[in-house]
C-alpha cells in the first residue's frame, strides 16, 4: 500500500510566484522567519517532515517549486497523505500541466489558464516571467506551435510584459521557423503580431518584406516597405528591399525614380549609389552602372576599413560590367582589386582564370589563378575542369586527363567536361 511512499516519500508542489510559495511555508508549515532576499528559511520542527528545498524546475517544468521530504516512518507517511490531499491535484508533481508534445490550441489555452490563473486579475511579475521562461523551453525543444499559442496568450493578458525588454523578439524567432517549414502565412502572422507590439519599429516591416520577396510576393513586399519607410524614410534596408521588389516585377523605372529622388536628399549615401548601380546592371545599362559604382569609390568614407566586403563587392561589380562590355583587360584589373579585400574569393579567382585563358591569351597567368583556386577548394569541379583545359593547352595530356576525370566525378552532369575528355580520346 505504501510501497511508492517508502521508496520516495517526496512531494513537489508548484507555485507560479515566489510570494505564494512563501505564504504556503508560513501557513502550512508554520515557518515565520523567512529571509526573502537570500531565500533562507529555518528548518521546520514538524514531526514527520525531514526537510524541504526550493527548486527552479521539476522534470524540466519551470516553476517556483517546493520539494517536501517526509520521513519513512508512519508519521511521515501520514503527513505525506495530509499534504497530498491538501494540495490541489493539478499543482503537484507530474500532474502540473506541461505539454511535452504539440497540443491543440484550446487544450493549451485551458491548461495554461488553469496553471497560471490568467483569469485572476493579479499582476504578479513572477507569473509572467515564469510563463515566458516555459515558452522559451518549448522553443528550445522545437515545440513551436505550443510556443505560438502561449505567446498569443501573453499578448492577450499582458502585452506590456512582451513590450518590456523587447521580449516580442520571440515572434520573430517563430517567424523564421515557420518560414523554413514553408508556412509563410503563419510566419507573416508572427511578424504582424510583432509589429503590433512595436508599432514604431520598422524591423517587422523589413522582415515581412523580406519574406514576401523570398516567396515571390513582390506586390505585398512593396506595400510593406512603403509602410516601413513612412516610419523611417532613411532606413537603407527597407530601401534596398523596395528596389529589389520593384526590380523583380520589372518596374525598373519606379525603382530608379525612387533612388534618384532619395539621393537628392543625401548625395553622399554610398549604399544608395550601389543600389542604383545594381539596378542599372540589372537593366543591362553597364555604362551607367559603372558610373554609379565609381561614384561610391569617390565618396570619402571614414568607415572604409570596416567595410572590406562592401568595397570588394563594388570592385567585383565594376569588373562584371566591364566583362559584359567585352573590355577584358579592365575587367581583370578590377577583379584583381577584389583580391585585395578577399584574397580567397573563389568566384574572383575563377573569373580571372577564365578571362586570362579565353580572352587575353595569357595561359601562364590563367594557370596561376586556377592553382590558387584548386589549392583552396580541391573539390571545385570548375577549378579542376579549368586546370584540365589549361594542361591540355600546354600539351600535358596525362595531367589534363587526371584533372578532367576528377572534374567529371565532381560534376557528372556537366556536358563540357565530357566533351573535353572525348577530345583527348579522339586526338591522343
Amino acid at each position: 500500500m505504501y510501497l511508492k511512499a517508502v521508496i520516495d516519500i517526496k512531494l513537489n508542489i508548484f507555485f507560479y510566484s515566489r510570494i505564494d510559495r512563501v505564504n504556503f511555508l508560513k501557513e502550512s508549515l508554520g515557518i515565520k522567519n523567512i529571509n526573502k532576499d537570500t531565500v533562507q528559511v529555518l528548518t521546520p520542527t514538524m514531526v514527520g517532515l525531514d526537510g524541504f528545498r526550493f527548486r527552479n524546475s521539476f522534470r524540466k517544468n519551470p516553476g517556483y517549486w517546493l520539494e517536501l521530504v517526509f520521513s519513512e516512518d508512519q508519521k511521515g507517511r501520514n503527513l505525506y497523505e495530509q499534504f497530498a490531499q491538501k494540495v490541489a491535484h493539478n499543482k503537484k508533481d507530474s500532474f502540473v500541466f506541461y505539454p511535452t508534445i504539440d497540443l491543440p490550441a484550446k487544450q493549451l489555452q485551458a491548461g495554461w489558464t488553469d496553471k497560471y490563473n490568467f483569469c485572476i486579475k493579479d499582476q504578479h511579475g513572477d507569473k509572467w516571467k515564469l510563463f515566458f521562461r516555459e515558452l522559451k523551453e518549448h522553443v528550445k525543444c522545437e515545440r513551436m506551435d505550443n510556443a505560438y499559442v502561449g505567446l498569443n496568450l501573453l499578448l492577450r493578458y499582458n502585452p506590456f510584459f512582451l513590450k518590456k525588454y523587447k521580449r516580442y523578439y520571440m515572434f520573430e524567432r517563430l517567424a523564421y521557423y515557420y518560414e523554413q517549414q514553408g508556412n509563410i502565412a503563419k510566419a507573416i502572422r508572427c511578424l504582424r503580431l510583432q509589429s503590433v507590439l512595436s508599432p514604431e519599429s520598422v524591423e517587422p516591416h523589413l522582415n515581412i518584406s523580406s519574406f514576401y520577396i523570398i516567396n515571390n510576393m513582390e506586390e505585398d513586399a512593396i506595400r510593406a516597405c512603403k509602410i516601413g519607410l513612412q516610419k523611417n524614410p532613411k532606413d537603407q534596408y527597407l530601401m534596398s528591399n523596395l528596389v529589389i521588389a520593384l526590380s523583380n516585377i520589372g518596374d525598373h523605372d519606379s525603382a530608379l525614380a525612387f533612388l534618384k529622388q532619395t539621393l537628392k536628399d543625401d548625395s553622399k549615401d554610398i549604399l544608395l549609389w550601389k543600389l542604383m548601380g545594381d539596378l542599372y546592371y540589372e537593366m543591362d545599362n553597364n555604362k551607367e552602372a559603372i558610373k554609379c559604382y565609381k561614384t561610391v569609390l569617390g565618396i570619402k568614407n571614414e568607415n572604409i576599413k570596416n567595410m572590406p566586403n562592401f568595397y570588394g563587392e563594388i570592385y567585383n561589380s565594376i569588373g562584371a560590367c566591364y566583362f559584359e562590355e567585352e573590355k577584358y583587360s579592365k575587367a581583370a584589373k578590377y577583379y584583381k582589386k577584389v583580391l585585395m579585400y578577399n584574397p580567397n574569393d573563389n568566384y574572383t579567382l575563377l573569373s580571372l582564370s577564365q578571362i586570362y585563358f579565353y580572352y587575353l591569351g595569357d595561359v601562364d597567368t590563367a594557370l596561376n589563378y586556377t592553382k590558387l583556386l584548386v589549392d583552396q577548394v580541391p573539390d571545385s569541379g570548375f577549378g579542376q575542369y579549368q586546370l584540365g583545359l589549361i594542361y591540355m593547352e600546354y600539351g600535358c595530356i596525362e595531367k589534363s586527363r587526371w584533372h578532367l576525370y576528377k572534374a567529371r566525378r565532381l560534376m557528372p552532369d556537366y556536358a563540357p567536361v565530357h566533351d573535353a575528355i572525348e577530345m583527348i580520346r579522339d586526338t591522343h
